[in-house]
């Protein structure tokens, strides 16, 4: 196992012999160990199973009979051996079939010098942690089984069973504790929940998985085929967790009743990976020549958001299943506190999603806008607007704890056009008081970037708010763009000829690649506060800060730092010459009148 990703064995793929012998005189140079060079798909693969390097760099145009993406999906049933591509063409067609091999990033050809050793730096730093996360929880479920396999087993499956499960919930929820501070009382709000979470582990999803017509479906075999379809449905559980880019397990509660618990990054990937879940369940099984179909039935529920106790998320993810069975079931659904509600029904008028339609009626909205600071000039440059609900009971809530409901329902539209029109009347207002600020920031889900009028909302809602285009900055996150990457190129083309400021938010977390960068017109760079925080003691990610921001500015890109907390982050940034900076070293999010205020004293400040 690779233990220090300095000391890295790399393999390259490359049929173009001088570019294969010149990439790996760089990975030298860098103080990498080049393994070997290979030029076709069976080498690499061959090389892979016998030799173990600890990372692949990999043409996708190779010659042979088989090309990267294929060669990548082999080497993926045999190694979980990172995997960078390089590819002179960046296609729609050709980044989606990479991305579901479950690469670590892309190198756009021709690549700089600096850009090869970030993006192999912060692929290999990725996989050490997910690594070293990976074999401390199979040392520790190891640990549990050796001692206690005849208590917390299921004997047929070889699964851990219900009395495993919260050791096994406790032990994940300790690798994600330390990525959510408690949030404050009152206005004094966590920076870190007005963005998108900054790791690789935020979250644990409790993914509990109800076999429709097991009983009823079993009851047409015997003891001994039933147990065959039992530890199948068991066994292909096993085999699709194992290909998650997460962590977790898969536990038995009863014939018809399975739990997966994962800790992963996103809620948005919590849905993709339940929906795979599902996909492999819903496969057909043969007992004895017979064919069976199972309907399965998945409720979600995610830590810490709904809750962080596993009985009470059990019970959320119960409710789930219950409101999905009365939409007719085999599906994935999320849990909303919406299924809290009692004596109504479920399928119609649940309390929150009413609130949520008359908040915009009622004015329970409210924006607040956390600075941007220019390190050169200490002057305030922007701001970003972050939504928040003033919910009449429950109190104020961040955005994170209803805008996935939101866009559930089909809310996400409303209200994001609602933030739009507000951000843009609150930019005019300070820009008529004289206030020297240069844009405003409108974050963008994937669901609003993706509606077909967004160009036109935008364009309407500048006009009526009489704010020139060059005022407003959209932020983008990466997972949004690498999706049908030629059509949102058109979109953010159309947007930048308005004069619009482009972000993209939350870099490092998603694929990672700087190449990519340049199919964008991107104004800013925002890098992600996990790569911030405690800078001065993390050699890897001081290493790549200051490559990323040298590789941005060299694009011409702006670069702001997000999550900055204390003053030695901020002597860091000041040295690699980071543009500016958001956190709560400065400030946290204020609302309309404090940010204001502020504005004004550090304009005054420098006059």
């Amino acid at each position: 196992m690779l233990t220090n990703e300095s000391k890295a064995n790399i393999l390259i793929v490359e049929d173009e012999l001088l570019i294969a012998k010149n990439t790996a005189k760089k990975l030298q140079s860098f103080g990498y160990n080049v393994l070997k060079l290979v030029s076709n798909g069976q080498a690499a693969i061959d090389c892979v199973n016998l030799e173990q390097p600890d990372l692949v760099l990999m043409d996708i145009a190779i010659k042979g009979e088989i090309d990267g993406i294929e060669t990548a999906s082999q080497i993926k049933s045999i190694s979980d051996v990172p995997i960078i591509f390089t590819t002179a063409y960046a296609n729609d067609e050709t980044l989606e079939r990479a991305s579901e091999t479950g690469c670590y990033g892309y190198l756009i050809k021709p690549y700089k010098e600096q850009e090869l050793r970030a993006t192999v730096k912060m692929t290999l730093s990725k996989y050490l942690e997910q690594s070293t996360i990976q074999q401390a929880l199979q040392s520790s479920i190891s640990e549990y089984s050796s001692q206690y396999d005849n208590v917390y087993q299921d004997h047929l499956t070889g699964l851990p069973n219900k009395l495993f499960l919260r050791d096994l919930f406790n032990y994940l929820l300790s690798l994600i504790a330390d990525r959510h501070a408690e949030e404050p009382s009152g206005s004094l709000e966590s920076h870190q929940q007005d963005i998108a979470q900054q790791s690789q582990l935020n979250i644990i999803g409790v993914f509990n998985i109800s076999l429709d017509r097991f009983e009823k479906i079993s009851n047409l075999f015997n003891k001994q085929e039933q147990d065959f379809l039992l530890k199948e449905i068991a066994q292909r559980l096993v085999d699709c967790v194992r290909n998650f880019a997460a962590h977790g397990e898969v536990v038995y509660l009863a014939p018809d009743n399975f739990v997966v618990l994962l800790a992963m990054d996103s809620r948005m990937t919590g849905s993709k990976y339940g929906q795979s879940i599902l996909n492999v369940l819903k496969q057909n099984y043969f007992i004895d020549d017979r064919e069976v179909f199972l309907a399965p039935t998945i409720g979600v529920a995610y830590c810490p958001s709904d809750s962080q106790d596993i009985t009470e998320l059990l019970e959320q993810s119960d409710k789930a299943i219950e409101y999905s069975k009365t939409q007719g079931g085999n599906r994935c659904q999320a849990y909303t506190v919406a299924f809290n509600i009692k004596n109504s029904k479920v399928t119609e008028d649940f309390r929150l999603e009413s609130e949520l339609h008359h908040a915009l009626e009622r004015q329970e909205f409210e924006l607040y806008y956390q600075p941007k600071l220019e390190l050169q000039t200490n002057r305030i440059i922007g701001s970003e607007a972050l939504l928040r609900w003033n919910h009449p009971t429950l109190g104020r809530m961040n955005a994170e704890k209803f805008v996935p409901l939101a866009e559930d329902i089909g809310l996400i539209k409303p209200i994001g056009e609602w933030v739009l029109t507000t951000a843009c009347h609150q930019m005019q207002a300070w820009l008529n008081m004289g206030l020297t600020i240069h844009t405003i920031s409108v974050n963008l889900s994937g669901s609003q970037f993706k509606q077909s009028d967004l160009f036109h909302q935008i364009t309407q809602t500048l006009f009526k708010t009489s704010l020139e285009p060059q005022f407003l900055e959209l932020e983008l996150t990466e997972t949004i763009l690498v999706e049908n990457m030629r059509t949102n190129v058109q979109r953010l083309n159309m947007l930048k000829k308005l004069g619009i400021q482009i972000s993209l938010d939350d870099f490092g977390t998603g694929y990672s690649s700087l190449g990519y960068l340049q199919q964008f017109p991107f104004d800013t760079l925002k890098i992600d506060a996990c790569f911030i925080r405690d800078i001065n003691q993390n050699q890897v990610n001081a290493v790549i800060t200051k490559t990323v921001i040298e590789m941005a500015h060299q694009l011409g890109l702006k670069v702001v730092a997000e999550g900055v907390e204390t003053t030695g982050e901020l002597d860091f940034l000041k040295n690699v010459q980071c543009d500016a900076i958001q956190g709560f070293l400065f400030s946290r999010p204020l609302s309309a009148k404090e940010f204001q205020k502020l504005a004004m004293d550090n304009m005054n400040l420098r006059s």
